[in-house]
């Protein structure tokens, strides 16, 4: 590719593409005698600190203390970034196998659940300096992540999200 001389070439982001990992970026000629804009594939690489698999692990394996050492990976390196160091996940469960010194991610790991259908759950509702806790029946499971219906005192149904064991928050 031959391009016209430039005094002044600017580099820019292109409209709509990530701002890591494989994406692209514009060089626009500002100051020529030509205007010209050209757009080139890159690989932007991000390295931080994150959970790392110490050895190998089976889909289906419980985490405990020892099966993930702290490293540094590229956190572009896959659509979701991996588990920061301050967010240990013991107890968890692996949804898919993971190789040794392979980063941890959220996709990772098997969504838990909170509780089941028929169960008393404690639902809070938080708003600008005050918040509101009751408790409501389970009218199916609480799966980390997705709404959960729930049937308050009253008999009025409605939804919040699953937090924790037997608790739930709905949104305000």
């Amino acid at each position: 590719m031959s391009l016209a001389r430039c005094n002044d070439i600017r580099a820019e982001p292109s409209p709509g593409a990530p701002a890591w990992g494989r994406t692209r970026v514009q060089l626009r000629c500002a100051a020529g005698a030509v205007a010209w804009r050209i757009t080139l594939p890159v690989q932007v690489q991000v390295w931080a600190p994150a959970w790392l698999a110490a050895a190998p692990l089976a889909a289906g394996h419980g985490l405990a203390p020892g099966a993930l050492v702290p490293g540094v990976v590229d956190w572009a390196a896959a659509p979701t970034p991996p588990l920061p160091l301050g967010h240990e996940p013991l107890g968890r469960t692996l949804a898919r196998p993971l190789a040794a010194g392979e980063a941890l991610r959220e996709a990772d790991l098997r969504a838990r659940q909170w509780f089941v259908a028929g169960d008393t759950v404690q639902v809070t509702a938080r708003g600008s300096g005050f918040a509101v806790t009751a408790d409501a029946q389970a009218l199916g499971p609480g799966v980390e992540g997705r709404p959960a219906r729930l049937k308050s005192a009253s008999g009025r149904v409605f939804t919040a999200l699953p937090v924790a064991e037997r608790r739930a928050e709905v949104p305000l």
